[in-house]
């Protein structure tokens, strides 16, 4: 399912009576979990992502679904940023998949925190895939959310809806990256460390730096 094409007028397929009602928009499609194939259908959109995913997430344990972000992780042509909910993350079947992921390496950029301002969960279970379709619902990446809780999951691929969408995602995203510095979590803590060579050389100085100039300090 993962390397199929994702074809938006085939979509009736991942629905229980294998089509949408009349009327629909052009735009949207919904599914109803655990009526419609919620699962596959995340199967078909994450794996044919060309450019990027963009994840803000509550709950995550689908083994299947972190494959799929897995193998888009290890691929530098796919930028892959998540953003996830830190008591979520705690979670033992959650550690055991955070373990496996590479935050250091080229295009990877992966946060564990809170909600900005307030400090509270991040709820959010949003993604959207190479800036054009955005998932949002009430529906957690597992299989219980997807298959046996009473669950909503909205699919459109509105360019607008997407570039507010986005924006809101990275403004989590950014408070996540400064929360985790300033209260010291380390990513290391939940994630695998840095392989060698993961992150791309830095280029040479420029010849008209002076050989005596001080360098900068470590970050």
């Amino acid at each position: 399912m993962a390397d199929a094409p994702f074809v938006w007028e085939s979509l009736g397929t991942f629905k229980a009576e294998g089509r949408f009602l009349d009327g629909y928009p052009d735009d949207e499609r919904t599914f109803f979990a655990p009526r419609d194939n919620v699962h596959g259908l995340l199967v078909a959109l994450l794996g044919t992502a060309q450019h990027s995913i963009v994840v803000n997430m509550f709950g995550y344990d689908d083994d299947e679904l972190n494959t799929i972000i897995e193998g888009k992780l290890a691929d530098a042509r796919v930028y892959v940023q998540m953003s996830l909910d830190r008591s979520q993350a705690a979670g033992v079947h959650e550690k055991a998949i955070l373990a496996k992921w590479n935050n250091n390496a080229f295009g990877n950029s992966i946060a564990i925190g809170t909600s900005s301002v307030h400090n509270a969960i991040s709820h959010l279970k949003i993604v959207i895939v190479d800036g054009v379709y955005t998932v949002k619902g009430s529906t957690n990446w597992s299989l219980s959310g997807e298959q046996q809780q009473d669950n909503e999951l909205s699919l459109n691929r509105n360019a607008v809806i997407a570039a507010e969408t986005r924006a809101i995602l990275d403004l989590n995203h950014d408070f996540m990256l400064k929360q985790m510095v300033g209260s010291g979590l380390k990513v290391a803590k939940f994630l695998a460390p840095a392989s060698p060579g993961a992150m791309p050389p830095l280029p040479p100085a420029p010849a008209s730096v002076s050989a005596a100039a001080p360098s900068a300090s470590p970050a």
